[in-house]
């Protein structure tokens, strides 16, 4: 993007804002913002992100608005199966997703790096973690109920049906 761009929404020139994950754009007249899908995946979590995105990819969506960067339909897309949940402008030829205001703010952000748990909260992460390798390793899924693995369905069959 350039300074050409402007507002899908107002029509006003969008203003370029360098964070340390990326730049995005927005628009300080109606507070719509523009981020690559690549800066959103860096951003926020990818439970977050997926679903409006296979969403787009699929087509599952409506035609909206021109993208401002390659002046193609976007697809409007609901960004989760949750009732009320707001449908943003994704542009599927330059990858750029645009919310209004107050949309963004409905996905989940990884954590920053850096941040530190406490002493307590990585013991406690740590033997979650322990417990789920050993219910693994003992046959187990993670509710308790043995792995029932589809070749050894198989076998069983065969077995049935060989006597």
């Amino acid at each position: 993007m350039n300074d050409e761009f402007v507002c899908p929404a107002c029509g006003l020139k969008l203003r370029e804002v360098r964070m340390e994950r990326g730049v995005f754009w927005a628009c300080d007249q109606c507070g719509l913002k523009s981020l690559s899908v690549e800066l959103l995946r860096r951003t926020f979590t990818a439970a977050s992100i997926n679903p409006f995105w296979l969403r787009t990819i699929s087509g599952a969506g409506r035609i909206g608005r021109n993208c401002p960067c390659c002046r193609h339909a976007m697809l409007e897309v609901v960004l989760s199966e949750d009732a009320g949940a707001p449908a943003v402008d994704v542009c599927r030829s330059c990858h750029f997703v645009w919310f209004d205001a107050s949309e963004i703010t409905t996905l989940k952000p990884r954590e920053i790096p850096g941040t530190e748990l406490s002493p307590e909260a990585r013991e406690a992460r740590a033997l979650i973690e322990v417990q789920r390798i050993a219910r693994v390793a003992n046959g187990r899924t993670l509710d308790g109920e043995p792995v029932d693995v589809w070749w050894q369905q198989f076998i069983r069959f065969l077995g049935t049906w060989i006597r």
